[in-house]
């Protein structure tokens, strides 16, 4: 297994990448467009610094999962951050460990930047952030609308 930023990725890599979040992600949420995730992930997450995304690939350079770190998430929450988002694991890979290497070696990466607390918001996950160590803090509504659980961790 290794771990590599977006900005890493050849552009054949990347844009099997934004297929996969996109082709994934528009089941829960029809109104997301294809555009959007094309410029987020090949121009907003390919910096060295936040917004950047990761990405966890095998031995045989298939994709596992992935994830973003950025500063603005939800809209009604501007002075929380920084975040974990887009956080994916594809499905044959769940259930090993692999979502905990990827979001720790993200952490890493925060923690050498200087933040000491990180936030993730979870409709669909929070036992996954529980058990790796996340507290929930309080409900939060998501830009979209609806609600979703906010988590923070001390890093």
């Amino acid at each position: 297994m290794k771990i590599k930023k977006f900005s890493q990725l050849t552009e054949s890599e990347l844009n099997h990448l934004i297929d996969i979040h996109y082709n994934y992600w528009v089941k829960f949420n029809p109104k997301m467009q294809k555009e959007n995730t094309i410029y987020k992930f090949s121009k907003l997450y390919t910096k060295d610094e936040l917004p950047f995304g990761i990405v966890l690939i095998d031995d045989l350079e298939n994709i596992v999962g992935f994830c973003v770190f950025k500063i603005e998430n939800l809209k009604k929450y501007p002075e929380i951050y920084p975040w974990i988002s887009d956080v994916m694991i594809l499905e044959n890979y769940r259930g090993k460990g692999y979502g905990k290497l990827l979001l720790k070696y993200g952490e890493e990466i925060l923690k050498d930047f200087g933040y000491k607390t990180i936030y993730v918001w979870t409709d669909q996950a929070p036992d996954f952030y529980k058990k790796l160590g996340f507290t929930y803090k309080q409900d939060v509504e998501k830009n979209e609308g609806g609600f979703g659980k906010l988590f923070y961790k001390e890093i």
